[in-house]
């Protein structure tokens, strides 16, 4: 039987008992200030990072971890017992981070390497990874830890309101960006993945309005079928995001964790402190 590693990069926001718990690698990626880089949490924590955001006078940038990056964290999965691994990253269609675990495969002797473009970021990501861990400890084969990667990618929804549009403006990375920023009176705008690309789909004039909208947006997409995880992801909010939880978890009646994370550095360089929304995976 396979001896399978599972990895993953910091969009994922895994939550650090998680990791933990399944044994799972996280390739940081790069936040830029200026002419500096810092390894996304490893040197640049979130809460250094939106101090200094608030000091900037420039946007910060992000980049993919580099090939050796992944190489090296390969071989680390390599020494410790591993002859196969699982990479679950953020969407290939936003980032190059696929392009470069891939690149790294082939660095590598010895080790099996499958590369999961994830089509989306944040928390859908660490569910994929959960789901497969679990498949892996319960006996099941690499087909069927990947199938369950599979499951989750295509029953997952991801959907956030941003308050400072400048911040997708500047990424250039979220279709629809330049309409909201162009309104005539400040708005918030509704940001989903679709097909993999990050897309301000909606907007609202007042969060209220802005975070009912993605209420009901995520029913939408649950259209009734059982909830098996519910996040609430949100930009240096936590008190704000404590409260939204307890909101979500009774207007979907869900009886489990809701699961909160910050987005963390790489994510908020494109979408901004202050955002607020819901990750969900059904089955």
């Amino acid at each position: 039987m396979a001896r399978v590693a599972l990895m993953t990069d910091t969009t994922s926001n895994m939550p650090r008992e998680w990791a933990e718990r399944y044994g799972i690698y996280i390739v940081p990626v790069y936040v830029t200030f200026g002419d500096r880089s810092y390894k996304d949490y490893v040197e640049m924590p979130p809460e250094e990072f939106y101090r200094r955001l608030s000091e900037a006078k420039e946007m910060p940038k992000t980049s993919q971890p580099t090939p050796a990056d992944f190489a090296e964290a390969y071989q680390k999965a390599k020494a410790q017992g591993a002859d196969t691994v699982i990479g679950v990253y953020v969407t290939a269609k936003a980032s190059g981070t696929c392009r470069s675990a891939q690149m790294a495969a082939e660095m590598v002797e010895d080790l099996t390497v499958h590369v999961v473009d994830s089509a989306t970021t944040s928390l859908p990501m660490a569910w994929m990874l959960v789901e497969a861990a679990k498949v892996l400890e319960s006996g099941g084969s690499v087909e069927e830890a990947l199938a369950a990667i599979e499951k989750v990618k295509a029953n997952n929804s991801l959907i956030f309101t941003v308050t400072e549009v400048e911040h997708l403006v500047h990424s250039g990375r979220t279709v629809g960006a330049d309409k909201a920023a162009q309104a005539a009176v400040k708005v918030k705008p509704i940001v989903t993945l679709k097909d993999g690309v990050p897309q301000a789909v909606a907007t609202e004039r007042t969060q209220k309005a802005a975070l009912a909208k993605v209420i009901a947006m995520t029913r939408e997409a649950l259209g009734g079928r059982p909830l098996k995880g519910l996040g609430v992801v949100n930009g240096n909010i936590p008190e704000k995001a404590a409260s939204f939880a307890q909101e979500v978890k009774a207007a979907f009646g869900y009886d489990g964790e809701v699961t909160v994370v910050d987005f963390g550095p790489a994510l908020a360089v494109h979408f901004g402190p202050g955002l607020l929304g819901i990750a969900a995976y059904w089955e």
